[in-house]
């Protein structure tokens, strides 16, 4: 195809988007909930293990986040590095004060999904972690000093994924609950459908247990010989607080879930048919036919503005992905952010950082990103003298912007709030 005609049908696309961004017909969205009140607990200055522990004396102490025989799942963000990935330091820090304690007869599992074709990456074994220690060596640090209690899971995509568009993770197993074995549930029962038409399968992961042999329906428990038991499962969804793009403005917790759901589940893979993955929801017919001579087309003057366009990306209902799986499959037991360090301009390069030592937790995601993003990137953001476009796609209150937009359309979904006067801080 030629630049020329390229840059003509481009644009009067785009202009079409822009003027009929149905692209078909839309139903009206589904009104928002009431918004409910926000507890938001904030730690700040001092070392990461310090900062740790103070969090958890705010939160009432480990003793009543972690019961004596909990399977304790951490989800991280393991498909960045540096500021990209959840900060180690405070992660050794909150599995001491849960697997140190002499009554303690459960387990930790660390876990997540990059997506990506090779399991053990990224994060776990980079040499550029956050933190002291990458995941890999986290865990074995555990185990030097006699926690065998404490490992690591590996989430893999389950179907084929031969023309991916971004990380090209898949074919590990497509199950159907725990008698199965390992892999992903696509329940065709459970999904969300944009006002646009477009349907996501709400897949979760089910695993073994590396210590206990025990499997983990991610929905539904652990499950043993036949039958789930009647042990506590507990989610904490541990986070980073960086930039993310032009397309998403930031990631905090709330985009952290991308790790749990299965990316070869939906277009741009093939299976399940006429469905869409968590991240391409929110894709117009122009985004497919543009995807589909991208590789033709990218080097073109102009291409990914087109491309990642709001009206022909709208990635924002990613967001109505997420918090509807946060309602119907699981949500957090509590949500951390560990903005130790954060990126207000990417999440791996160090001069695009800034230290902020702080950690910020919340039940309610939506007004934790939103506090997060506020009051800790948001400054690092101007402290940093940081050009104009971050300073706009980092703040959570111009609503226009693509992270405010994602934001809504989980609450949506899930509930919360994004009003400050909802929400309560807590510090010390």
């Amino acid at each position: 195809m030629r630049r020329r005609y390229f840059l003509e049908i481009s644009g009067k696309a785009t202009a079409a988007s822009l003027f009929f961004p149905l692209l078909g017909r839309a139903i009206t969205p589904k009104p928002f909930p009431p918004e409910e009140l926000a507890d938001i607990y904030v730690v700040q200055k001092g070392p990461a293990a310090e900062l740790t522990e103070r969090l958890i004396e705010l939160l009432g102490g480990i003793d009543r986040l972690v019961g004596s025989e909990d399977v304790v799942l951490l989800k991280v963000n393991s498909q960045w590095w540096a500021q990209g990935m959840t900060n180690t330091d405070v992660l050794l820090a909150f599995i001491r004060k849960i697997v140190e304690r002499p009554n303690f007869k459960g387990e930790v599992i660390i876990a997540d999904n990059h997506q990506s074709k090779t399991p053990n990456s990224r994060g776990w074994n980079t040499a550029r972690p956050n933190g002291k220690l990458n995941y890999n060596d986290l865990v074995l640090w555990f185990h030097q000093k006699g926690f065998s209690n404490v490992n690591k899971v590996h989430w893999h995509p389950a179907g084929p994924n031969p023309h991916p568009l971004q990380f090209g993770g898949s074919g590990n197993s497509v199950v159907k609950g725990p008698e199965e074995g390992d892999g992903y549930v696509w329940d065709d029962a459970l999904y969300y459908q944009s006002p646009y038409g477009n349907k996501t399968i709400l897949s979760y992961p089910i695993f073994t247990s590396p210590f206990s042999g025990r499997r983990i329906d991610f929905k539904n428990g652990v499950w043993q010989k036949g039958k789930y038991l009647d042990v506590p499962l507990k989610l904490f969804n541990f986070s980073a607080l960086n930039h993310h793009s032009a397309y998403a403005g930031v990631t905090a917790s709330v985009k952290n879930f991308m790790g749990v759901v299965d990316m070869s589940c939906g277009y741009p893979a093939p299976q399940p048919q006429g469905t869409y993955n968590t991240h391409h929801i929110g894709v117009t017919p122009l985004f497919k036919l543009l995807a589909r001579y991208r590789d033709a087309l990218k080097k073109m003057p102009g291409f990914y503005g087109v491309y990642l366009h709001p009206e022909v990306f709208r990635f924002h209902f990613t967001g109505g992905v997420l918090g509807k799986f946060m309602k119907v499959v699981r949500r957090a037991d509590l949500n951390i952010i560990t903005a130790i360090k954060v990126g207000w301009g990417s999440r791996t390069d160090a001069d695009k950082a800034m230290q902020t030592d702080s950690l910020i937790a919340s039940t309610d995601p939506v007004a934790l990103d939103f506090w997060a993003a506020k009051h800790v990137l948001l400054p690092a953001t101007k402290a940093a003298r940081a050009p104009e476009k971050y300073l706009r796609l980092n703040d959570p209150e111009r609503t226009e912007g693509p992270f405010r937009r994602f934001l809504e359309e989980c609450r949506r979904e899930l509930g919360g709030t994004l009003s400050e006067e909802k929400m309560i801080i807590h510090s010390n």
